[in-house]
C-alpha cells in the first residue's frame, strides 16, 4: 500500500507591486508542492496556508478580525513579510504584530522557499539579513521613542534648531536627548551616531 501523498501548501501571492507579485506567482508555482493563488485585493484572500505580502498588506490582513483559514486548518494563514523597510523599529513592530516571516527585498529564492515552508510547519522565519539587525538591537542599550525620533532627524541632517522646531521641544531637550544617544551607541559626533544607527537599520535615510 502506497503512503499518503503530502497535499499542496497553498500561498497567496499578496503583494501591492504588479511585478513583484507576478514574480511571486511564477517562481513559487515552480516549485514543486506549492498550490499558488495571486491576490490583487486583500480584503478577498482566499482560503491559504501562507500569505506572502508586502509590509502595508500584511498590517492590514493582520488587522482584520477573520481571515479565512487554509483547507483543513482551523487557524488563519501564516503571514509573511516581502519588503524592502530594513529598520530594525519596523521589523519588530512586524513581529510585535503577528507577521510570522520577514524577508528583505533582494533576497535569495531560497529564502523565499524555506520561508513559505517553515511558516507552513508552523515556525517563524528570518532574512539572515534582518534577523542579524534584530539580534544586534537586543545587544544594545534601546532608544527612547522621543531618542529615536531625534535620531532619525540628526541622520537626514538636520540641526538642533530644526530638530526642536519639527518635535516641538526646546534646543536644550534637543541637546540633552543627543547627550542620551552618543552614550548609548559609545559615538563621540552625531555623524557617527548617525552611521551606527544606519548600519543597524534605525534609521531611514532617504536616497
Amino acid at each position: 500500500m502506497s503512503a499518503p501523498t503530502e497535499a499542496p501548501i497553498a500561498v497567496a501571492a499578496a503583494h501591492h507591486d504588479p511585478l513583484v507579485r507576478a514574480g511571486l506567482v511564477a517562481i513559487l508555482t515552480a516549485e514543486h508542492g506549492f498550490v499558488v493563488t495571486e491576490v490583487v485585493d486583500a480584503a478577498a484572500l482566499p482560503q491559504t496556508d501562507v500569505a506572502v505580502a508586502d509590509y502595508d498588506t500584511a498590517m492590514a490582513l493582520l488587522a482584520q478580525t477573520t481571515i479565512p483559514t487554509g483547507r483543513g486548518n482551523t487557524r488563519p494563514p501564516r503571514v509573511m513579510v516581502l519588503s524592502h523597510r530594513d529598520r530594525v523599529s519596523e521589523i519588530r513592530h512586524a513581529l510585535d504584530r503577528g507577521v510570522h516571516g520577514y524577508l528583505l527585498m533582494g533576497c535569495g529564492l531560497d529564502q523565499m522557499m524555506l520561508g513559505v515552508r517553515a511558516l507552513h510547519r508552523g515556525q517563524h522565519h528570518l532574512d539572515p539579513s534582518a534577523a542579524q539587525r534584530v539580534v544586534e538591537s537586543l545587544q544594545h542599550q534601546p532608544l527612547t521613542s522621543r531618542e529615536a525620533d531625534v535620531l532619525q532627524l540628526i541622520a537626514i541632517g538636520h540641526v538642533n534648531k530644526v530638530i526642536a522646531s519639527e518635535l516641538h521641544i526646546s534646543v536644550g531637550t534637543v541637546k540633552a536627548h543627543v547627550k542620551a544617544i552618543l552614550a548609548k551607541f559609545g559615538a563621540r559626533t552625531r555623524t557617527e551616531a548617525a552611521a551606527i544607527a544606519q548600519r543597524r537599520g534605525l534609521v531611514a535615510v532617504p536616497s
